[in-house]
């Protein structure tokens, strides 16, 4: 039996760096005449026991993706445990959960544990730009990324086709029709569009160009842009 990694003894009391300024800021409120003891209670009651929370439960979930790749065989724990790329990859997303909490941009968190475990794992580089990229970006970021590595496919897996009526129109029109919760956002996704473009993930710098139905559904993923979402996924 591969030996796996024992979650049982994670500590909910261990004090990571966040938690160590959180006890700092709250000694400094305590030490505030009059109000300070009240300020200590608010602080505790909203934050100190949301952050233990999350921390934890970031502990156990790459406890358990670290466990399903050593159930596999894929790797093992000694060799985990010399492979520096995946030590950093915890170690910052580790850091970066704490400071999210959407369900689709932790998931992607917990994909590039995985995916930096492998010996397809990206260069310390693309490594370190792509999960900078997670926790900077909004979780739209990463939906139209994933929708314009190939749209057709993505919204087959909705479940879903394109209007078969469509001969011309835009790439708006496709982020409306495949994303409905951005219907009548374009001030929003404008931007993010712009931002995926300057940073050269996607190769298609304008929205209104008018194009046909198959320049609409095209990939428009740059080659480094492909690469960040393989490691996402």
């Amino acid at each position: 039996m591969r030996k796996k990694v024992d979650l049982s003894g994670l500590d909910p009391d261990l004090e990571a760096d966040s938690e160590k300024l959180h006890r700092l800021a709250r000694i400094g409120v305590g030490a505030i005449p009059v109000v300070g003891g009240p300020l200590v209670e608010i602080f505790n009651s909203v934050l100190e026991s949301p952050l233990s929370k999350r921390r934890t439960e970031t502990m156990i979930q790459l406890g358990e993706v670290i466990n399903e790749l050593i159930e596999q065989g894929v790797v093992t724990e000694a060799g985990l445990q010399d492979n520096d790329a995946f030590i950093s990859t915890v170690a910052e997303v580790c850091a970066i959960s704490l400071r999210n909490h959407e369900a689709e941009k932790l998931e992607a968190l917990r994909n590039a544990v995985r995916n930096s475990a492998l010996p397809s794992c990206p260069s310390d580089d693309y490594r370190q730009i792509f999960l900078n990229f997670v926790d900077v970006c909004t979780v739209t970021h990463i939906r139209l990324l994933h929708l314009f590595l190939d749209p057709e496919l993505w919204i087959a897996r909705d479940g879903r086709q394109f209007p078969s009526s469509w001969s011309m129109g835009g790439i708006d029109q496709v982020i409306e029709f495949a994303l409905p919760e951005l219907k009548g956002q374009d001030a929003i996704y404008k931007i993010i569009w712009k931002d995926l473009y300057q940073r050269g993930l996607i190769n298609t710098d304008s929205l209104g160009t008018t194009m046909s139905a198959h320049g609409m559904k095209s990939s428009r993923t740059t080659p480094v842009g492909s690469a960040l979402i393989k490691f996402l996924s």
